[in-house]
């Protein structure tokens, strides 16, 4: 455990430069003078870390200081190569490729046969069914206004098809459920929002420069959904449709079994994304409650049902 909170304080000071006790005390859940004593412990390994005392003073280590890969276990590079195999194959662009040769290069040839059988154990792909051109275009638009501080200006398109014009910076890019996103601050609303790729329309970099705000991501993410309503909805459905219902809302959802059918409670939005979610299995489940769900979903299958008897 120790050995472990060691390499984490040496790479969390390495990304950070300065932090304090009382912080680094807060994240791995140890006194500060747990942390100090891993200071000391640090410093007799080898690495440079040393602590300034004042206000802005801290713990931190020596600029330009580099871990040596022996730090890394067999254990730990796995999980790394596993982990950026994964973001890989959502990913658009080589570099995330690159990043992973210069992962590779760290593994100790004595080592390499274990960490090769370790990560042909899991596989995580990301990738989406889709040949997505739309996707791919506005990921390589955004990732250029970011990294080049522009503005970009889009018509973006809300629930009901209709669309505004917003100029935007650009902070960030988040792929989420099978789906790309930008976060940046839109001028029109004179906040942060979240833009999803598809509800896109005529992506420009206007070319006019922005000073970056400060943002805090931590709060902003926790906030991501703030302008989702959500419901919570009640359905119905048989023993032969469980492991699919399950499989999309786990099976802590399960309420009751009776006669043959079980009851089961989630939390959907409370949109037409979140009604289609439920109108997508079809006869497998039966919508009890809310009623506006209910009656949103008997009138859409209504309508489908024209559709075919016509």
């Amino acid at each position: 455990m120790k050995t472990n909170r060691l390499l984490s304080i040496t790479m969390l000071l390495l990304e950070h430069k300065t932090m304090t006790a009382s912080k680094l005390a807060d994240i791995f859940e140890v006194s500060t003078r747990t942390i100090h004593r891993d200071v000391d412990s640090l410093c007799e390994a080898g690495i440079p870390v040393f602590t300034t005392p004042g206000p802005t003073g801290g713990i931190s280590i020596m600029e330009n200081y580099r871990l040596d890969k022996r730090l890394f276990t067999a254990s730990d590079l796995s999980a790394l190569i596993i982990a950026l195999g994964g973001a890989n194959s959502a990913f658009f662009c080589s570099s995330m490729k690159n990043t992973l040769t210069k992962i590779k290069g760290l593994i100790p040839k004595e080592q390499l046969s274990e960490i090769e059988a370790q990560t042909k154990q899991i596989t995580i792909d990301l990738s989406s069914r889709k040949q997505d051109t739309h996707q791919y275009r506005y990921y390589v638009m955004l990732k250029e206004a970011i990294e080049t501080r522009q503005l970009i200006r889009l018509d973006y398109a809300n629930m009901d098809g209709n669309l505004t014009t917003r100029e935007v910076e650009p902070y960030r890019l988040l792929y989420k459920e099978s789906s790309w996103y930008l976060q940046g601050f839109c001028l029109l609303r004179n906040e942060l929002r979240t833009f999803r790729f598809y509800r896109m329309e005529n992506l420009t970099i206007t070319g006019k420069k922005f000073e970056p705000r400060y943002i805090d991501f931590s709060s902003f993410d926790k906030d991501i959904m703030k302008t989702v309503q959500l419901v919570e909805v009640t359905v119905r459905f048989p023993e032969t449709s469980k492991r699919e219902i399950v499989s999309l809302w786990g099976d802590g959802i399960i309420e009751a079994f009776k006669d043959g059918y079980y009851t089961g409670k989630f939390m959907i939005m409370d949109n037409l994304n979140g009604y289609k979610s439920i109108l997508s299995l079809g006869d497998k489940c039966e919508c009890i409650s809310p009623l506006h769900i209910r009656q949103y979903i008997a009138e859409t299958s209504a309508k489908m049902a024209m559709l075919y008897t016509e």
